[in-house]
Protein backbone atom coordinates (compact mmCIF):
# COMPACT_ATOMS: atom_id res chain seq x y z
CA UNK A 1 0.00 0.00 0.00
CA UNK A 2 1.26 3.48 -0.86
CA UNK A 3 1.22 6.37 1.57
CA UNK A 4 -1.73 8.68 1.19
CA UNK A 5 -1.20 12.29 0.27
CA UNK A 6 -3.05 15.03 2.13
CA UNK A 7 -5.35 15.34 -0.88
CA UNK A 8 -6.05 11.59 -0.76
CA UNK A 9 -6.91 11.82 2.93
CA UNK A 10 -9.30 14.70 2.39
CA UNK A 11 -11.14 12.72 -0.31
CA UNK A 12 -11.17 9.35 1.47
CA UNK A 13 -14.75 8.35 2.42
CA UNK A 14 -13.71 6.49 5.58
CA UNK A 15 -11.66 9.42 6.88
CA UNK A 16 -14.54 11.78 6.11
CA UNK A 17 -16.90 9.53 8.04
CA UNK A 18 -14.60 9.48 11.07
CA UNK A 19 -14.21 13.26 10.91
CA UNK A 20 -17.98 13.66 10.76
CA UNK A 21 -18.44 11.31 13.73
CA UNK A 22 -15.85 13.28 15.71
CA UNK A 23 -17.39 16.58 14.61
CA UNK A 24 -14.18 17.80 12.99
CA UNK A 25 -14.61 19.96 9.92
CA UNK A 26 -12.83 19.10 6.72
CA UNK A 27 -11.25 22.58 6.77
CA UNK A 28 -9.86 22.01 10.29
CA UNK A 29 -8.42 18.67 9.26
CA UNK A 30 -6.88 20.21 6.13
CA UNK A 31 -5.26 22.90 8.30
CA UNK A 32 -3.94 20.23 10.68
CA UNK A 33 -2.40 18.27 7.80
CA UNK A 34 -0.83 21.41 6.31
CA UNK A 35 0.63 22.49 9.66
CA UNK A 36 2.05 19.04 10.36
CA UNK A 37 3.55 18.89 6.87
CA UNK A 38 5.24 22.29 7.25
CA UNK A 39 6.66 21.37 10.67
CA UNK A 40 8.00 18.09 9.34
CA UNK A 41 9.60 19.82 6.36
CA UNK A 42 11.20 22.37 8.70
CA UNK A 43 12.64 19.64 10.90
CA UNK A 44 13.99 17.79 7.88
CA UNK A 45 15.64 20.97 6.60
CA UNK A 46 17.23 21.64 10.01
CA UNK A 47 18.72 18.17 10.24
CA UNK A 48 19.90 17.97 6.63
CA UNK A 49 23.68 18.09 6.16
CA UNK A 50 25.07 21.29 4.70
CA UNK A 51 25.35 21.18 0.92
CA UNK A 52 28.49 22.44 -0.80
CA UNK A 53 28.19 25.64 -2.77
CA UNK A 54 27.31 25.21 -6.42
CA UNK A 55 30.09 26.15 -8.85
CA UNK A 56 27.84 28.88 -10.28
CA UNK A 57 27.82 30.55 -6.86
CA UNK A 58 31.58 31.05 -7.08
CA UNK A 59 31.82 32.57 -10.53
CA UNK A 60 32.11 29.19 -12.24
CA UNK A 61 35.06 28.01 -10.10
CA UNK A 62 34.87 24.43 -8.91
CA UNK A 63 36.15 25.32 -5.45
CA UNK A 64 35.36 28.48 -3.54
CA UNK A 65 37.98 30.20 -1.42
CA UNK A 66 36.92 31.58 1.94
Amino acid sequence: MNEMTASDMLRDPLIRQVLRADRISLASFATLLDTASRRQAGRAAESAPARPAAPEACGGEALCSL
